[in-house]
């Protein structure tokens, strides 16, 4: 009961904060830099009691390995999703320009901007339509650039709450601390640096030998044993091209059973020269 509390409690403060130095960590990590992609298309469909849900969403690079946009259809092949992103001379993220579709409401718009100080820490200030604020990022960093504190505040400027980390390499880990607006400590939680490297450190994920998560139970409370497992497909340079998601039982001697079908990922990737 303690472990499930715990994990509710960690989905409400993910919906009250805009931001998180662990969504910061799984996105620095989400691409290698070397993979020199060009345009990935990747094409979902998510299987649940209700039939499936197909989405197709493409994302564009530039040379540096940069996110410049994405796009993302329904099954319908309606644009529900677009990210226009604008880097400075440095590589830095200046500027992010985001449309969605709300039904009922239909699109809707808003954007980013990022400054940066003479260190390095940034500040994140996210508009409307209107160009009115509505929330404001605050991310610094130590000399190793590992983000060591981030703040959100709302569209007047008042504090919501923010975080603290602590970083202990050799293990991969990270101590996150989440504060409120009046400093009162939240909960602490230690995270993965780079999930890719999970296996040395967390018996319960499983990696193959190109580092990618084939095995993990999910663990909401003692008696949990729905596990998941994923199984890949790859190109000529070992980047994923097929990935399928399932459900199973793990049961009391370990084994695996009543094998389900819950994600079927596909992927064409255009490499540069």
């Amino acid at each position: 009961m303690k472990k499930l509390i715990t994990f509710l409690l960690l989905i409400s403060i993910s919906k009250i904060y805009s931001q998180s130095i662990g969504s910061y960590l799984s996105n620095f990590y989400k691409y290698d830099k070397n993979s020199n992609f060009i345009e990935i298309k990747e094409e979902t469909k998510f299987y649940n009691k209700n039939g499936v849900k197909r989405e197709i969403e493409y994302k564009t690079f530039n040379k540096y390995m940069d996110l410049i946009s994405l796009k993302r259809f329904n099954s319908e092949n309606k644009l529900i999703w677009l990210n226009i992103y604008k880097y400075d001379s440095l590589r830095r993220r200046i500027r992010l320009d985001n449309k969605h579709w709300i039904n009922v409401i239909g699109y809707q718009k808003k954007h980013t901007t990022y400054e940066y100080d003479s260190i390095g820490n940034c500040l994140e200030i996210q508009f409307n339509s209107n160009n009115k604020i509505l929330n404001i990022t605050k991310y610094e960093f130590d000399t190793n650039r590992n983000l060591v504190q981030l703040a959100n505040y709302n569209g007047s400027g008042n504090l919501i709450g923010y975080e603290k980390a602590k970083y202990y390499v050799d293990e991969n880990t990270v101590e996150i601390s989440q504060f409120n607006n009046k400093g009162k400590l939240i909960i602490t939680q230690s995270h993965s640096i780079d999930y890719s490297k999970d296996f040395k450190h967390k018996t319960q994920y499983e990696y193959n030998e190109y580092g990618d998560l084939i095995f993990w139970e999910r663990r909401l409370n003692e008696n949990d044993n729905v596990c998941y497992t994923i199984e890949y497909k790859y190109d000529k340079r070992k980047n994923w091209i097929s990935k399928k998601k399932f459900s199973q039982i793990k049961t009391k001697n370990g084994k695996l059973k009543k094998k389900k079908i819950k994600m079927i990922k596909t992927r064409e990737i255009k490499y540069g020269i």
